[in-house]
């Protein structure tokens, strides 16, 4: 564990905020899909009929027979709980969306041939959600926050105090210049070291609120081929847009409330990444016998080229300490009013899958069947996220930082099981669903946790050319959060749980 929380701290206020943690928010997607989809838990690795087997397994396009089009909002609302230091917090948080949207279109193939049909496919997805907010609060008599500034000026070897007034515009240099952080001198007046005011011994009360919005969505298309309704064979392009921002706001107040040069400092840290990445995604599916369905797909990695825009600010309260009141410096007072921008590459990994499906009454006409049970099992190779500088980048900056994160992340990560299981019963042109999803610890850390956990049910009518499906889907998520880390001294993590509820509609016509 120290181990972990040492290499994060490296360079950990220069231009690179690229951490581990990005690579596993970036990597353990969803599959969105339709509410039909969701309400069997995801599992249509082997399923195939459904407009979600385009991003999922391409084959099962093929079993498709009448054109079809589809939209699919959805509602989503957090209830996250936080454990800080023995301090519990609680925070909401609602947003909307829309899982997907797609058509369709199959063509007769050569009935005097084997190939029954030919399939396309074109929509876009959302494959992951990053709209939330949570806050965190604790008391802490052993650590701040603003040793972190400490830890920058000494590791950075900084005597000289107009470098520690402006080479740092992201960290230890806002603290100086707002008295956060203040010099030791030797006898002859030159710099031994540095100082925090902020009084950790009497105890600090801890802060922080951390909003964040964005996702990743992906345009696809599809083609698949049915072989005599035995073998379907699949692929899709995919083209990905990604977008995380982050605003956190971060309050340390003196517990005492006494005049001892410290009332309270807060940070303010804005981050937007942004990203686009192509990809693939094949997948065969075998029929050996109408009842039974296996299916298998491969998703390549998605390489991302990225741009991070950043800024932060500090505010500090220090009861007149060197004759002033309250003073605030920001990021963009260091830098003629401009973000800081930082370009690079990431590779979200490659994903592998494994489906099974059984039919009840199985038939070839669709409207006689009774339902099925489906599960997939997917490999996910969470150990080979990377990052590397951009093309763009002057002079390979930040490669040996980017090096040690992934070096992180090969050792304190390992792949993932992410199970699916779901069913649905067809009444006529009434059906009923219910699935489940489960997505292993990526952590290698026993006291480290990020696994998810999803229980779905639904409901759908199909009748004359229309159909309408809904789906409830509650989830369970658990995960580890640093307010901040420190080399030297102790710091503690937030033990995060997030319960979701997801309300999921799909309107769809066929033709």
């Amino acid at each position: 564990m120290k181990r972990l929380l040492f290499i994060f701290l490296l360079i950990s206020f220069k231009s690179f905020s690229q951490e581990p943690a990005d690579a596993i928010r970036y990597s353990m997607t969803d599959h969105g899909g339709t509410a039909r989809s969701k309400a069997i838990g995801g599992a249509v690795g082997a399923l195939g009929g459904d407009l979600s087997a385009a991003y999922v397994n391409p084959a099962g396009l093929g079993l498709y027979r009448t054109s079809e089009l589809v939209f699919t909002p959805s509602f989503h609302f957090n209830n996250n709980k936080s454990t800080y230091l023995n301090s519990e917090k609680k925070e909401r948080k609602a947003a909307n969306d829309f899982n997907n949207v797609g058509m369709v279109l199959p063509r007769d193939g050569s009935y005097n041939g084997r190939w029954s049909n030919f399939t396309f496919a074109i929509g876009l997805v959302n494959t992951a959600n990053f709209n939330n907010k949570f806050v965190l609060s604790g008391n802490n008599n052993q650590s701040s926050f603003s040793e972190k500034y400490l830890e920058e000026l000494v590791k950075n070897n900084v005597t000289d105090p107009n470098k520690a007034a402006t080479n740092f515009p992201y960290g230890s240099s806002l603290a100086f210049n707002t008295y956060l952080i203040d010099t030791l001198l030797n006898p002859n007046n030159t710099i031994k070291g540095y100082r925090s005011l902020a009084p950790i011994a009497s105890g600090l009360q801890q802060e922080n609120t951390v909003t964040t919005v964005g996702g990743i969505r992906d345009f696809f298309m599809s083609a698949s081929a049915n072989y005599s309704d035995k073998l379907y064979f699949g692929g899709t392009v995919v083209f990905s847009r990604l977008s995380y921002e982050r605003n956190s706001i971060y309050r340390e107040s003196d517990m005492t409330k006494k005049l001892n040069n410290f009332n309270y400092f807060e940070s303010e840290d804005y981050l937007y990444t942004s990203g686009v990445g192509t990809g693939i995604k094949l997948g065969v599916i075998a029929r050996p016998v109408k009842e039974y369905r296996i299916g298998i797909s491969y998703h390549s990695p998605i390489v991302y080229t990225m741009i991070d825009n950043y800024s932060a600010k500090i505010t500090t309260d220090l009861e007149g300490y060197m004759g002033n009141g309250v003073l605030k410096q920001s990021s963009l007072d260091l830098n003629n009013g401009s973000m800081g921008e930082y370009q690079y590459i990431f590779t979200r990994p490659s994903k592998l899958l494994l489906g099974m499906c059984y039919t009840f009454g199985a038939d070839e006409n669709v409207k006689n069947q009774k339902g099925f049970i489906t599960a997939d099992v997917e490999y996910d190779n969470y150990k080979n996220a990377k990052f590397r500088p951009s093309l763009n980048t002057y002079n390979n900056s930040g490669a040996d930082y980017l090096n040690e994160v992934n070096g992180v992340i090969r050792n304190e990560y390992k792949s993932g099981l992410n199970l699916r299981l779901g069913g649905e019963l067809k009444f006529n042109t009434l059906m009923a669903r219910a699935g489940f999803n489960y997505m292993t610890n990526t952590f290698t850390a026993n006291d480290l946790s990020n696994k998810r956990m999803n229980a779905s049910a639904g409901v759908g009518y199909r009748n004359k050319g229309y159909f309408v499906d809904i789906t409830y889907v509650y989830q369970i998520w658990n995960n580890a959060y640093f307010p901040y880390r420190l080399e030297q001294a102790f710091f503690a993590p937030s033990y995060m749980k997030t319960s979701s509820s997801n309300i999921i509609f799909s309107i769809g016509l066929k033709f």
